[in-house]
């Protein structure tokens, strides 16, 4: 009688706990990500919420945020908010003052081209909109823009959950 009941807690322990490669957030690798002067270390797959798609050895500083929408909205999901708070820390910290930023708004090639910009569009909106309000970030030190499809995250797979991001971009770092 006890081995099965032993099993059982086994399986239940296994079932619930979180997968190694889930790891948490933190505004410690938003700020690195988007600021020159920090050397971050390299990232791989998907942490919760964010890849890292800037540093040195790119173009810009930058991330790539998976930030949950309703569906067909621009409502925040209660995990959107999870991520956001991360994000809205991260720019208020003080290593991240004096630099303006762009709230990219992404979507996979599922829908129409216009209605995609639009929908990008209302999205980086609303993340502006929600770090403004609920961080106090300044409102001339964020833009807003929706790319709709013309940039996908993965080219290879257009239809993907993972072209559907809110990018966040360093506008006034340039790379060493």
């Amino acid at each position: 009688m006890r081995r099965p009941a032993l099993l059982a807690l086994l399986l239940v322990a296994l079932l619930w706990a979180p997968p190694a490669a889930s790891v948490e957030l933190k505004a410690e690798d938003i700020i690195c990500a988007l600021n020159p002067k920090c050397t971050p270390s390299p990232t791989r797959g998907w942490t919760r919420g964010v890849t890292k798609s800037g540093g040195k050895t790119v173009e810009t500083y930058s991330i790539d945020l998976y930030v949950n929408f309703s569906y067909n909205s621009a409502d925040l999901t209660s995990d959107a908010r999870i991520t956001l708070d991360r994000l809205g820390t991260a720019l208020s910290d003080g290593r991240l003052q004096g630099f303006t930023f762009l709230i990219a708004g992404h979507t996979d090639a599922k829908g129409g081209d216009e209605y995609n910009q639009k929908l990008s569009q209302r999205r980086a909106g609303a993340v502006r909109t929600y770090l403004i309000e609920q961080f106090g970030v300044k409102p001339e030190n964020l833009s807003a823009k929706g790319f709709g499809k013309s940039q996908l995250l993965d080219p290879g797979r257009p239809e993907d959950g993972v072209n559907r991001r809110v990018q966040v971009v360093n506008t006034t770092a340039s790379p060493q």
